[in-house]
């Protein structure tokens, strides 16, 4: 049985596993027939066993619940049930496929199947399968089965001849116990009542047993307090916080009713006298010892989370709110709190009944899931309603196309059994700091906000901020415009001519992204670059942009005769993989363009990990320059310098504003130039507006420069027009 679904219990003088304590049970069935889903279902109801059960009608449906999207976050079956005969995957190879998965292997699989042929019995278990049950089954034998489900080798299996039971783990005690013979004395008692085997781990000092408890998951421990290594209560305590799940009996030689009370406040079961020990009552003791342990687990769970679900409950998430906001309150972070309310599930019940109900409610929470990040939490905050918490700046700036997810998400139809279901949700969000700074405010703020969202219109979202809502608006119908953008051919290049400081020659350009809004005329990248960014959309829109870069200066070099270079920026969304090599590759490549045209550049701020690194080695491999953007304004590049592989610094535009009267200013430039010319680096400055500033960077032996007063950046039309037209000695000079 799974570890962690696991019910240990004595019944009567046997220690048997008997079902899931302290939680749902986790069943997921696999099964493509409406009508056997509906007799599981029912079984389920019948037995009363604390169940959360899951559908997949396929074998790939299965995996994809296992392995997919947001398994990571949904607890793992504690069972699964099993058809043979699926679409798609069959059922054998899905068998073959989760006992090959180390993640999945523990999990018992029942197979349920029509066939009663040995090969396919003998195959089942050959693939680890844990018992074989044929259809049609009877409903008793499956109510059967499922109130017994952590007793997985059945009256009802069937079992070829000379295929063998399998494992089941054994039910183990660990007895500290540093006297031989009371060692001795505890193993012959537990012998002559046991009709089973009983593994009986022995060990006798603390230290032993800590590191005992923390290898292996037993059944019980027996404990006697009095050890070479530790006296008395402290004992008691110590093994209790190693092994807070495991039941403990306390196993004395002092009759002291006040030790006795203290012993169970510090977590033990019970306590029992040495002198007093007998067969019978010792196996009693510890068969109630586990019982109340699972009571206390289950009273525990029940507390602290919703019984449908599974999900932690209120309390649960405003402890964990409360966590958030004090580390808020420390580091200057953010946080922001989504709720979700979802509508339609009391029709459900009204029609279908609770048990769909919960189906149906079950697989609304997958959906929300996986729109959410991974790894947050995700609570049941009130009936119907669903909370989360988001500490990432990239997720939070992001809560408007998440909360958009969820709502297209939860508006497509689930099917269960062989019903579609139609639900609708809103979504209400608030932030840290802006609309509360305290844990249960945030909560309410949240909740106020999805109030309304749900008086307002039905499948909409709403800030608790009206400036948020604004913004979020805004910003939401930029992405949907955004995403329309690549195809209607709105984005445009523009290029900023650069020349050579010495002789005010053109040597290149720097390609620069508009965008021509149908609706807002021509906007520049400070006013989208984030939102692309964010949606991923910045991936197709550059290589969009490298490929035109590259395409438009190919042209130019038949026009001119000293061969131009273009630069293109790139973006730290972009640097996945090798994907951003290969679309330079093709674009050099459709081009028919040289390497040593084309320049890419890179700002100081993804100059920091092993990808950068590669694809900096990747492009000089190539035999294309790269440029560290916006050099000086950061606070490491001295370090940058040294691990990655440049070729050219571009001053930042901020530190020739008032070059050269601010002697500062001017020194900062001076030194940059100074120590690119020892490096071998070519240095470009940008910003360029003054005579001065050309004359003081003449001076310095800078070796390019861009800027207003040279030219604005133009369309590829206009720029092929003056390399047409202007003289190759003053070309572009005084273009402001």
């Amino acid at each position: 049985m799974n570890d962690k679904a696991g019910r240990t219990s004595l019944g009567g003088s046997r220690l048997e596993v008997a079902g899931a304590s302290g939680r749902p049970l986790e069943i997921l069935l696999v099964e493509d027939n409406p009508g056997d889903v509906r007799l599981v279902a029912e079984a389920l109801r019948q037995a009363r066993l604390l169940t959360h059960l899951r559908v997949a009608d396929s074998g790939d449906s299965a995996l994809l619940q296992l392995r997919g999207a947001g398994a990571a976050q949904r607890p793992l079956p504690d069972l699964i049930l099993l058809d043979l005969n699926l679409p798609g995957l069959s059922g054998h190879e899905l068998l073959h496929t989760l006992k090959s998965d180390p993640r999945l292997v523990r999990i018992p699989v029942v197979v349920l199947t029509g066939s009663d042929a040995d090969e396919d019995i003998r195959r089942a278990y050959d693939a680890h399968a844990n018992c074989y049950v044929r259809k049609p089954v009877e409903f008793e034998q499956l109510l059967g089965v499922l109130q017994t489900v952590g007793n997985f080798w059945l009256s009802v299996v069937s079992l070829p001849e000379g295929v063998s039971t399998g494992r089941m783990e054994t039910p183990s005690l660990l007895l500290v116990e540093d006297n031989p013979g009371d060692a001795r004395m505890v193993r012959e008692m537990l012998g002559e009542s046991m009709e089973e085997d009983l593994r009986i781990d022995v060990v006798t000092r603390l230290r032993e047993a800590i590191d005992a408890v923390r290898e292996h998951r037993y059944t019980a421990i027996l404990l006697d307090p009095g050890l070479p290594d530790s006296q008395g209560l402290e004992t008691v305590a110590a093994l209790h916080r190693v092994a807070p799940l495991t039941p403990l009996v306390v196993l004395s030689g002092h009759g002291d009713e006040e030790i006795a009370l203290r012993a169970i406040q510090l977590g033990a079961q019970d306590y029992v006298i040495k002198g007093e020990l007998q067969s019978a009552p010792l196996l009693r003791t510890l068969r109630y010892a586990i019982e109340r342990k699972l009571v206390q687990e289950r009273l525990d769970y029940l507390a602290s989370h919703d019984g449908v679900t599974g999900l932690p409950n209120r309390q649960v998430f405003l402890a964990n709110l409360s966590q958030v906001v004090s580390g808020c309150q420390r580091t200057g972070g953010d946080a922001a709190v989504i709720s979700i309310g979802l509508s339609g599930i009391g029709l459900v019940n009204q029609i279908h009944g609770h048990e769909v109900g919960d189906q149906v409610v079950a697989a609304a929470v997958l959906r929300i899931r996986e729109a959410l990040p991974e790894g947050v939490l995700l609570a049941c905050t009130g009936s119907a309603e669903y909370s989360t918490i988001l500490t990432d700046r990239g997720a939070i700036m992001d809560t408007p196309r998440i909360a958009e997810d969820l709502l297209v998400r939860i508006r497509t139809p689930c099917q269960v059994a062989d019903q579609k279901f139609y639900l609708a949700a809103n979504v209400g969000m608030s932030m840290y700091s802006i609309d509360a700074d305290e844990a249960a405010p945030l909560l309410k703020c949240a909740e106020t906000a999805l109030y309304q969202a749900k008086n307002t219109s039905p499948g909409t979202f709403q800030f608790y901020s009206a400036q948020m809502n604004a913004t979020a608006r805004r910003r939401l119908m930029l992405e949907r415009d955004l995403r329309h953008a690549l195809e209607r051919e709105e984005f445009e290049l523009h290029y900023q001519p650069v020349v050579d400081a010495a002789t005010q020659a053109l040597v290149g350009a720097e390609a620069l992204l508009r965008w021509r809004h149908p609706e807002r005329g021509l906007l520049a990248p400070d006013q989208f670059l984030d939102v692309a960014e964010q949606s991923g959309l910045i991936v197709p829109i550059g290589a969009w942009a490298m490929n035109t870069a590259c395409r438009v200066v190919a042209y130019w070099n038949t026009l001119v005769a000293q061969p131009l270079r273009v630069s293109v920026n790139v973006s730290a969304h972009q640097l996945g993989g090798d994907e951003l090599i290969g679309v330079i590759d093709r674009a050099l490549r459709e081009n028919q363009l040289s390497p040593a045209a084309l320049m890419v550049e890179l700002t100081e701020n993804i100059m920091h990990s092993e990808a950068s690194r590669h694809l900096l080695l990747g492009l000089r491999e190539r035999g294309i320059s790269v440029a560290l953007d916006d050099f000086g304004i950061g606070f490491s590049s001295l370090a940058y310098l040294r691990r990655f592989p440049v070729d050219v610094l571009k001053i930042d535009r901020s530190f020739m504003t008032h070059v050269p009267a601010d002697r500062r200013d001017a020194a900062i430039v001076r030194a940059i130039v100074v120590m690119a010319r020892t490096l071998g680096l070519l240095v470009i400055a940008e910003g360029v507006e003054t005579e001065a500033q050309r004359d003081f960077l003449r001076e310095e032996s800078c070796d390019q420069m861009q800027g207003y007063l040279l030219a604005r950046p133009m369309d590829a039309a206009a720029f092929a027009t003056r390399l047409v037209t202007a003289d190759d000695t003053d070309r572009m000079a005084g273009g402001r």
